[in-house]
Order: structure tokens, then sequence, then C-alpha cells
């Protein structure tokens, strides 16, 4: 990988230039992109047990506040700390 700034030849593996010390950055080409999916769900509220989006299972509610809830969810025997954000109804 040529240096940006100095055209120094790195190795491929090497975060900055080994003679003037500027970051490398990989080609465009090189970079792995990886896009995010929204999740369509029912209108069901969540409760204790539920499953959400097919593998996140629901131990239990936390709090609520003015953009979501806040849950403790299960994916494959991990546990961790998730917030779902739920559209307020207008009247």
């Amino acid at each position: 990988m040529k240096c940006p700034k100095y055209h120094f030849d790195n190795p491929d593996t090497s975060p900055f230039c080994a003679e003037c010390g500027t970051q490398l950055f990989p080609a465009p080409e090189d970079i792995s992109v990886s896009h995010t999916e929204t999740l369509e769900t029912s209108k069901e509220e969540l409760t204790t047990g539920s499953t959400f989006a097919g593998r996140y299972e629901v131990i239990e509610e936390l709090g609520e506040g003015g953009m979501g809830k806040v849950y403790i969810e299960a994916v494959n025997d991990e546990i961790r700390f998730t917030s779902r954000k739920a559209g307020k109804t207008k009247l």
C-alpha cells in the first residue's frame, strides 16, 4: 500500500506509513460494507416470553420513555439490554 503523502511502499496490513506515520486507508474496492435491515413488526405489544423478529426473546420490560421502551432480551442464550422505538399514535 502506498503512502498518500510521500508515496512510500508499505505492507497491505499496515495501518500507518512506516516512514512518516501517515494513516493508510484501504482502496475503496477493498472496503467491506454491511447494510442494516429495517424489520417490519406487528403493532402488538411485546410481552415477557414473546419473540421479536424471530430471534429476540423478551425477558423483561425495564422502562418506557418518550421514544419507546427498553427491554432485557436474549439472543442465542446471550442476555442484553435493548431498546425498541415505537411510533406514537396521533389522535
